[in-house]
């Protein structure tokens, strides 16, 4: 059985990836991160096993394990080259991560030499962005492409973690390069309102706030020739979205806020809904096609690392090409969409 080394295996995404990967036992699932108690409490309820490791000197751990592959799922990536994944080649394991920094994700074909020498896979934004996205982008079979737009919309009770605040505040704000007609324009965090109302089948949710943000889907432009690329996110709550809004214009970064707009955010979690979802859209050639998702019963969380598992999959299989990548146009959409059924999430194309 060859063994998978997830990192940040406690936290939100990472746990679910962890959980699922360990019920589908395809796998020797060691969790990995930097507190031990943590760790042995997680996997005497799950299974798998454990090892606690600092992620800046991670050679000896690896030595240890001696994994097939090793998927990321700690961040904050925007804070750290690529150290981690070059250690992870050089112990003879392909690296997976759903890193939501686009430089970050950007950067990493930088290492496409090494892992070729190696025979290695190492792919950057296994998750929604710009894994998923992508993969709606090339369903949509559109001779051309203009326009992108997505937009990410969670429900509020879905459950948050730290790293998802920390991200959503670390944002706002601040500046950002914004791929718009044909050229870099500068554009901020948490700017330019929209509203957005998904709809799959009968189930149609109520007009949700939306704003720009700093994802890899501006990795898009490239790959699909489009003018256009305006990636964007909201929250359910009006009161929290447009609270984020305003505070942009704060002389100060919202990141040392996390802790106590944590606190907060789970004072109000009882209201709003568990349904959350996201919308691909896209304009070219005088047609425009959309993709709406929902996912009921909080199970939205569970997307961002679908990528990563149907990757893991495909490269014990052996179909998954040597080199270093982002993670665009490498997972057909009915893949990603028969796994996200599984836990009751619904997509439409029209």
């Amino acid at each position: 059985m060859k063994t998978v080394l997830i990192l940040g295996a406690t936290g939100l995404f990472g746990g679910h990836l962890a959980r699922q990967l360990i019920t589908a036992a395809r796998f020797d699932v060691v969790c990995a991160g930097r507190t031990e108690a943590t760790l042995k409490a997680f996997t005497q309820t799950h299974g798998g096993r454990y090892i606690a490791f600092d992620r800046s000197t991670p050679e000896a751990a690896l030595r240890e394990i001696n994994p097939f592959a090793v998927v990321d799922t700690a961040g904050p990536f925007q804070s750290y080259g690529t150290a981690f994944a070059t250690a992870c080649l050089e112990a003879g394991a392909h690296y997976l991560d759903i890193a939501d920094a686009p430089d970050f994700v950007r950067n990493i074909s930088c290492l496409d030499a090494l892992a070729k020498a190696k025979n290695l896979t190492v792919i950057s934004g296994a998750s929604t962005t710009p894994a998923l996205t992508s993969a709606v982008l090339t369903a949509f079979n559109m001779p051309t492409i203009d326009t992108i737009e997505t937009t990410i919309l969670p429900g509020n009770q879905t459950p948050r973690g730290l790293s998802v605040m920390r991200a959503i505040l670390g944002q706002v704000g601040q500046p950002m390069q914004l791929w718009e007609a044909g050229a870099w324009q500068p554009a901020h965090g948490w700017s330019r309102l929209t509203h957005t109302a998904l709809q799959v089948g009968d189930t149609r949710l109520m007009p949700r706030p939306a704003s720009l943000v700093n994802i890899p889907d501006a990795l898009l432009a490239a790959h699909f020739s489009a003018q256009t690329v305006l990636p964007r996110a909201g929250l359910e709550l009006g009161l929290f979205h447009h609270a984020l809004r305003f505070a942009r214009f704060l002389p100060f970064p919202l990141g040392p806020l996390t802790k106590p707009a944590h606190m907060v955010a789970g004072w109000f979690q009882r209201f709003g809904s568990d349904m959350g979802g996201m919308r691909v859209r896209a304009t070219g050639g005088g047609s425009t096609k959309t993709w709406d998702l929902i996912a009921p019963d909080g199970h939205g969380p569970k997307i961002p690392v679908q990528p990563a598992a149907i990757l893991l999959d495909h490269l014990a299989d052996g179909l998954v090409p040597a080199g270093a990548r982002p993670c665009i146009a490498e997972i057909p959409l009915a893949e990603l969409e028969t796994a996200m059924a599984r836990f009751g999430a619904r997509s439409e194309m029209r």
